[in-house]
């Protein structure tokens, strides 16, 4: 089923490259901080879109198995994908939230939808294979600001 509305919240997570930056885990898009995310033509029958899943426990079942987040993890720590030599940055995954927009097609368990954007960043996965949480510190201070959110705490209080 495909439906318009002004905006509609999903949930998603995302790799934390060296530079701070927000990444597809699966597609390696780099969401940038100031423009929204575009999904190109989304349609019933491609694979185009901007993906968020339905509910935050959708998410905490892929994070919270932790044979996937090794595998992320691994994946992700690939040499192309370090810091180069004597710089260094974290990598993790980030937890949060997204508004999406214009066409959204809606599928069993979350959303493709035409355009995105980061709402929330609510915690961190840091560690080897991802398996230490982090709702408050240095670098989710500087995603949150990088790309103008909040977390879900502050924005469920106002």
């Amino acid at each position: 089923m495909s439906f318009t509305v002004g905006e509609l919240v999903g949930h998603r997570y995302w790799i934390v490259s060296w530079e701070g930056n927000l990444f597809g885990p699966h597609s390696w898009r780099h969401w940038h901080p100031q423009e929204p995310m575009s999904g190109g033509n989304v349609n019933h029958s491609g694979h185009a879109g901007v993906y968020a899943l339905k509910t935050r426990d959708l998410v905490e079942r892929f994070v919270g198995n932790g044979s996937l987040r090794r595998e992320l993890a691994s994946t992700w720590r690939s040499p192309h994908l370090l810091p180069p030599t004597g710089q260094q940055g974290p990598v993790a995954l980030a937890i949060g939230s997204v508004l999406l927009w214009g066409t959204i097609w809606e599928h069993e368990s979350g959303f493709r939808a035409q355009f995105g954007r980061v709402r929330t960043i609510d915690e961190l996965l840091m560690g080897e294979e991802f398996e230490q949480r982090q709702t408050e510190g240095v670098l989710l201070e500087r995603l949150r600001k990088k790309y103008g959110c909040a977390s879900k705490q502050e924005m469920d209080c106002c």
